[in-house]
């Protein structure tokens, strides 16, 4: 399994490569601004550092999909489904490899928004008299009205959605690329079945969640447990049902 990882982890060397080259050419930008005190240049680093950190986690994902479709597409990427491992190891190494690429890139991003904004704000001028405000509001904010318990029921609820978002993709494009062979158009037809998927969850979701009626937890906002029960187990499902067609189809 690690071996696997491993693999999957070297086909994204590229786009870690590529996005670690722009965040040091942001951070260029950021020490420019700094060292000629112009608070304009300053701020549009920071806030391109912020955007890049987004497009760059939402990348991370797209590209796992774009990764297991080339794989069903070429020859030689093919060859991965013939080696001596269960096609529920080759897929579990890909989601893995994928939430590791995302967990990359977002702390790469973070850290860096982290320096360049405590060292704005520690600077004489318009934007760090700005920040020192905004973090002193932030502190009064984080003792009375921010409630933690949904801060990070929210987070995790995002990460387990996410995780589902990209599983039910691979079952798209295994679909696609299996049970309906090499259709025409196979990317389109993915892209249309990946959607088709989410809207029978949702569909499900609704209607489960009407029956059930759960109350919220305590402490966590609008989120029920049977938030995280369901989407965990439709990723767990969509999961099983990915291995097992590849397993049919492309197994030997």
């Amino acid at each position: 399994m690690g071996k696997l990882i491993k693999y999957e982890w070297r086909k994204q060397r590229t786009t870690r490569i590529l996005i670690l080259a722009c965040l040091v050419a942001f951070i260029l930008l950021f020490a420019a601004g700094m060292l000629i005190k112009r608070d304009t240049v300053v701020a549009v680093s920071i806030l391109i550092i912020t955007f890049a950190g987004i497009f760059g986690i939402f990348y991370a994902g797209i590209e796992n999909l774009v990764i297991l479709n080339r794989d069903l597409k070429t020859k030689q990427s093919y060859m991965l489904w013939m080696v001596p491992h269960s096609t529920y190891e080759i897929l579990g190494a890909k989601v893995l490899a994928g939430i590791l690429q995302m967990v990359f890139i977002f702390l790469a991003f973070f850290i860096t928004g982290v320096v360049t904004v405590t060292v704005t704000a520690a600077s004489e001028g318009s934007l760090g008299e700005l920040l020192r405000g905004l973090g002193r509001f932030f502190e009064e904010a984080t003792h009375s009205n921010v409630d933690w318990g949904v801060f990070f029921g929210v987070c995790l609820l995002l990460l387990i959605s996410w995780i589902n978002v990209m599983v039910v993709g691979f079952l798209a494009i295994i679909l696609t690329r299996t049970v309906l062979l090499n259709a025409r158009f196979g990317g389109i037809i993915a892209v249309v079945v990946f959607f088709l998927i989410n809207f029978v969850i949702e569909r499900i979701y609704v209607l489960l969640d009407s029956l059930i009626d759960m109350a919220p937890l305590s402490g966590m906002g609008g989120i029920k447990p049977f938030d995280f029960v369901f989407y965990l187990i439709m990723t767990i499902l969509a999961f099983l049902l990915t291995g097992w067609i590849a397993d049919e189809k492309l197994s030997v």
